[in-house]
């Protein structure tokens, strides 16, 4: 039987959310079944897709994420800790992100389905992929300067290829997932570089601004 597509279940989350209840990831983990955790990674890395995202959104949305990973990790997977997983997420679905969002969601359904994954299962594979996911959330929540765009995209382009991968056994996009791991990483490269670059250049003058300041 062929599965549902992501964005019908996202709809049906949200269309069957009681009024005045909030979206939260404990909430958004035990509705979505078989289909597992990383169906929370897909939706919390959709509202970076794009270019420049909203500023420290990501650093909530990172920290969440690695927390999965270590209860993944643990092999508690079912509820996050009340103080993370029960917090209400800014779900709305008339706002431009998410509309966004479920638009590339929809693009991306037309080429997941599950292929070439007998290996997808192995413990050293998932334990990997665990790993994976948590060092490109650990991406999400570095400090990096909002102006230097695609800082918050390419982890999330990497997260949700990654998570669609292993949940949906489709084992092209979990290699296509590797190799924009693999981008993101040298794009991060890239910019720590030249932020050291800068520091060191200008190292004496922040050095008397910040004698200035104290």
């Amino acid at each position: 039987m062929k599965p549902t597509p992501l964005s019908k279940t996202l709809d049906e989350l949200l269309d069957g959310l009681p009024e005045g209840e909030a979206v939260s990831v404990n909430w958004m983990i035990s509705k979505t079944g078989g289909r597992g955790i990383y169906l929370v990674f897909i939706w919390l890395g959709l509202p970076f897709v794009v270019p420049v995202s909203l500023p420290g959104t990501s650093v909530v949305a990172g920290m969440i994420m690695m927390v999965m990973c270590w209860s993944l990790m643990s092999g508690r997977a079912g509820q996050l800790p009340a103080f993370i997983g029960d917090r209400s997420l800014p779900i709305n679905r008339e706002s431009k992100i998410y509309r966004g969002s479920m638009a590339f969601l929809k693009w991306m359904e037309k080429w997941i389905k599950p292929r070439k994954s007998d290996w997808i299962e192995w413990p050293a594979v998932s334990k990997f992929n665990i790993l994976l996911l948590g060092f490109l959330a650990f991406l999400l929540v570095c400090p990096v300067p909002g102006v230097i765009p695609f800082t918050n995209a390419l982890p999330s382009y990497a997260i949700i290829a990654v998570a669609a991968g292993v949940m949906e056994k489709d084992g092209v996009c979990l290699f296509y997932g590797y190799i924009l791991a693999i981008a993101t990483s040298v794009y991060f490269g890239f910019v720590a570089g030249g932020i050291i670059a800068l520091f060191v250049r200008y190292s004496k003058d922040i050095l008397l601004w910040v004698q200035q300041l104290i």
